[in-house]
Order: C-alpha cells, then sequence, then structure tokens
C-alpha cells in the first residue's frame, strides 16, 4: 500500500484532500500545526477507510520542523504540498518577519519537500508529487503583495522539474494544482472580503478533482479543476497584462488607507498551512485561497 503525505492537512483543503487519498486507500502522513486536529482527523480516516494514518504536527516556517518533515518525505510515494499563507496587506505595510514566514511557506518549504522526495522517488520508479499554486501565479490578482509571486514560483517549479528529461523519462510525475476562489477559513485568516460565491468552488470537490488527476497514468502538469478556471487561467495567460491591472480586476492592497494591516500588526495568514485554500484570482474581492 503506498504511502501520500500532505502539508496543511489538519482542515479545508488540506484535510479534504488526506480524504480523498484515504478513499482511495492510501496510508497517510498528515501535516499541520494543530496536532489535535491530526490528530482526529487520523483517527477519522483510519476507522472510516481501514488505512494507517500517522499525525506529523510541524511548524513549515521552522528549519528544525521542516527538516523533520523532509526526512519522512524520503520514504513516501505522494507528496501533496498544500500548505500556504498569505498576509492581507500590501507589502509596503507588512512586517519583514512576516514575508519571511509567508515566503517560507509558499516557497522554501514545497521546494525543500520536492528536493528531499523527488530523488528517492526517481530512483524507486514510483510517484507523485502535487503542488498547490494559484490563478494569482498567472495573472495579478494581489496587486502590492509578494503573494502571485510566491504562487508563480510554485507553478513554475513544478513545470520546471516536470519538463525536464530526467523525470519525462521516468513513471515519476508532478503536478501544479491552479486554484482560483475556494471556500476556506483562508480569507478569514489573511483578513480580507470572502470571495464571490459565483466564483468560488467546493473544497471536497477541487480534492476529489486534484486527486484524480495524479491517479492518472499521465498526469498532467498543470491542472485546473473547473472550466470557469480553464478559461479564466488561460485569458490571463494570453491577455495583455495592462488590461488586467485596470481597477475591478484585481485587488489593490495598496489603495487601501492604512489600518488593521499596518507593520505592527501580525498579518500572516496560514490559510493553506493548517488546511485552507489559496489565494484567489481575479476579482473585486480578492480572496482566500484562490490558490
Amino acid at each position: 500500500m503506498s504511502t501520500a503525505l500532505v502539508t496543511g492537512a489538519s482542515c479545508g483543503l488540506g484535510a479534504d484532500l488526506a480524504r480523498a487519498l484515504a478513499a482511495r486507500g492510501h496510508d497517510l502522513v498528515l501535516v499541520a500545526r494543530g496536532a489535535e486536529a491530526l490528530d482526529r482527523l487520523a483517527a477519522d480516516l483510519t476507522i472510516e477507510h481501514g488505512i494507517k494514518a500517522h499525525a506529523l504536527p510541524a511548524d513549515l516556517t521552522v528549519e528544525a520542523d521542516l527538516e523533520q518533515v523532509a526526512a519522512a518525505a524520503c520514504d513516501i510515494d505522494i507528496l501533496i504540498n498544500n500548505a500556504g499563507a498569505a498576509l492581507g496587506a500590501s507589502f509596503d505595510r507588512t512586517a519583514w518577519a512576516d514575508e519571511q514566514r509567508m515566503l517560507a511557506l509558499n516557497v522554501v518549504a514545497p521546494s525543500r519537500l520536492v528536493h528531499a522526495a523527488l530523488p528517492e522517488m526517481l530512483r524507486r520508479g514510483v510517484g507523485r508529487i502535487l503542488t498547490v499554486s494559484s490563478v494569482a501565479a498567472v495573472g495579478p490578482a494581489w496587486q502590492g503583495t509578494a503573494y502571485g509571486a510566491a504562487k508563480a514560483y510554485e507553478l513554475a517549479m513544478t513545470q520546471s522539474f516536470a519538463y525536464s528529461r530526467r523525470v519525462r523519462t521516468s513513471p515519476v510525475a508532478l503536478t501544479a494544482l491552479v486554484l482560483g476562489y475556494m471556500a476556506s477559513q483562508f480569507h478569514v485568516r489573511a483578513g480580507v472580503t470572502a470571495p464571490p460565491p459565483l466564483l468560488t468552488l467546493a473544497s471536497p470537490y477541487v480534492a476529489k478533482q486534484a486527486v484524480r488527476a495524479i491517479h492518472r497514468r499521465r498526469p498532467p502538469v498543470v491542472c485546473v479543476p473547473s472550466m470557469r478556471y480553464k478559461v479564466l487561467a488561460g485569458l490571463l495567460r494570453h491577455a495583455p497584462y495592462r488590461s488586467l491591472t485596470m481597477p475591478g480586476l484585481a485587488k489593490d492592497f495598496t489603495t487601501g488607507p492604512v489600518g488593521a494591516h499596518d507593520r505592527d500588526t501580525d498579518t500572516v495568514a496560514s490559510g493553506r498551512g493548517d488546511g485552507g485554500n489559496d489565494v484567489p484570482p481575479v476579482g473585486a474581492h480578492r480572496d482566500g485561497q484562490a490558490h
């Protein structure tokens, strides 16, 4: 029986990804900061699906914890890089410590876990890696923040490795899950307006689509789990960038008054970090984790 490691697994999309994997019979290593939530989920999935689920509490922004998770990632068959975060303020108004934590979770942690898991997968000749990115990676969504840049890194990293000759000629596959608005705690933690209902995807649906995609004989390098967002992602990729920065098409965090999300406040949100979804795409209301 294969084993999957899921980061940000305590709630939201991370928990739903764990459920979808358990339903397919995979044993699980569940990673997040909330030990109690992880223990409950592990117990529930073990009873419901008869699999082995192990809770591994860890803060991926702490180097010692990250290395512990990286060690576990060396022995797994499926790696799900779901943990992520956003800041609900513009770059010039945030504390550098908060920016560091966001980049550690969105950039450093997934890179480290791929670096740990990929060589072993290639050596064994089996493996899947899913990294949760965002529509924000292909067009402006949170203007004035580093969030889109971090999501773009996750997408580019996945594509760079997936299209390399070393991976293309092996049974190992990497996939970037490009999300739009999702119903989760992400926007609450980031301190931003909730996403519009018409653009919101259900977390269980996204999880099932993503898990189904990585189980294909030839998984897609980019998975967009919704026709509406496939169209949107295509438009964002090909539309003139200047046209996408018009007022109303993207949330501009540099236009609001200095206030709740200023440098003296801890604005980091562990949206997906403990299982949210990701940042949103285009929209007057930014989102939560539209990933």
